[in-house]
């Protein structure tokens, strides 16, 4: 569905439902011009206030909708607190690639403001706990793919180490990362070259294991080298002293007695 039908389907079907909507704006592939046949329709919708922001996924004429409803508090919120430490934003996201589907007012202007702002200030840093759990989770991963003879788990470590070093490759940069596609498509936009590193390995990981395991090797050592490199020995966690069953610790005293 292009651009243009979506929001006639917004205008007719959606916003008579939520008639005191100020902004609407269709994002992703559909705003890109980027569709495929099963391809969703992504809609925000800002109001002054809401009790409470929600996401509903509906079919609206056989085309799915996903809407996400908010206010400014509620978007401000969400983007600062919930997407930003995971190094995502894909709130912000919406609003800066999307098609409003209403006139223009001050508050899509303002929108669209603090959405640019928000993505200039970049995902939090990660903390030397954060990188040090992170490099060797993926230090475990290219070991256990390395060894790996099965090509079903071969290819199954394979996929879970691609996901973990593309992210932290570009949250160590300071830029920000995503799910799914996106993660990819910001990995080629970031580092162009261990995108083409890991598609090549992951393309070859079932038919040339032995060169695949190469690549991955080289690229997983570029990536950790500024950090700090490989990590396992020395690696340690300490829990939360309180994480700890009551119950359980009662049948330790009772087998002492």
């Amino acid at each position: 569905m292009d651009i243009d039908t979506a929001a006639a389907l917004v205008r007719a079907q959606l916003l008579p439902r939520w008639p005191d909507t100020r902004v609407a704006i269709i994002g992703g592939s559909t705003a890109r011009g980027e569709t495929t046949p099963t391809s969703d329709i992504d809609l925000l919708l800002l109001f002054d206030h809401v009790d409470q922001a929600w996401r509903d996924t509906l079919k609206v004429d056989g085309q799915t909708v996903e809407l996400f409803g908010h206010d400014a508090a509620t978007f401000d919120y969400f983007c600062r607190q919930i997407d930003a430490p995971t190094g995502r934003m894909p709130l912000a996201a919406m609003v800066m690639d999307g098609v409003s589907v209403l006139p223009e007012v001050p508050l899509l202007r303002w929108l669209r403001q603090h959405a640019e702002a928000l993505h200039a200030a970049g995902p939090p840093a990660l903390t030397p706990e954060t990188l040090a759990r992170r490099r060797y989770a993926i230090t475990n991963l290219l070991e256990d793919v390395t060894d790996s003879t099965a090509p079903d788990e071969t290819l199954a470590i394979a996929a879970a180490l691609y996901l973990e070093l593309a992210d932290f490759a570009l949250r160590a940069a300071g830029a920000w990362s995503g799910g799914g596609r996106h993660l990819a498509r910001r990995l080629r936009a970031t580092s162009p070259a261990l995108a083409a590193t890991l598609t090549d390995a992951m393309g070859t990981v079932l038919t040339q294991p032995a060169a695949a395991k190469l690549a991955f090797g080289r690229a997983v050592h570029e990536v950790l080298a500024p950090h700090g490199g490989l990590l396992l020995e020395g690696f340690r966690l300490d829990a939360p002293a309180a994480w700890r069953s009551e119950q359980a610790a009662a049948v330790t005293v009772v087998e002492k007695t």
